[in-house]
Parts: C-alpha cells; sequence; structure tokens
C-alpha cells in the first residue's frame, strides 16, 4: 500500500506544478487580451465623443450666426424700438 502511496506522491509532484503552470499561462494569456479589448474600445469611445463633440460645435455656430443676423436685421431694431414706446 505504501509503494501505492509513493507513486500517488510522485504523480502529484510531477503533474501539481505542471498544472498550475499552465493554469497561471491562461489566466495572463486572458488578462492580456481583455485589456487589449478594453484599451480598443476606450479608443473608439474617446473617438466617436470627439466625433459628437465637433458635429454639435458645427451646429452651434450655425444657430449663432442665424441669431446675429436676426439680431443685427433693421428690422428686428425697428420692432424692438417700437415695442420699448
Amino acid at each position: 500500500m505504501s509503494s501505492v502511496l509513493q507513486l500517488f506522491g510522485v504523480m502529484m509532484a510531477i503533474f501539481l506544478p505542471i498544472t498550475m503552470i499552465v493554469f497561471v499561462n491562461q489566466y495572463f494569456s486572458y488578462k492580456r487580451s481583455t485589456n487589449a479589448q478594453i484599451i480598443k474600445l476606450q479608443r473608439e469611445m474617446e473617438a466617436n465623443s470627439t466625433d459628437d463633440l465637433e458635429k454639435e460645435v458645427a451646429q452651434l455656430k450655425e444657430r449663432i450666426i442665424v441669431l446675429e443676423s436676426i439680431v443685427t436685421d433693421r428690422g428686428f431694431e425697428l420692432e424692438r424700438n417700437i415695442s420699448n414706446l
């Protein structure tokens, strides 16, 4: 019976470290790929949000131009003067 236990002990001494190395290697491989995906998604989010902000700024500039044209129009000034009376 002791020879069976010795054989089991030797097998555990050999296979346990190998198994641990495989699991640790798989864990770090998974962690690297996950981190790479996270970084890629963050870059895409930053790029998309920049595009959205640029579009919004362009729209706001157009609105300012329209408002400036309304305010500087002589008809608007005349109406304002009449309403102040």
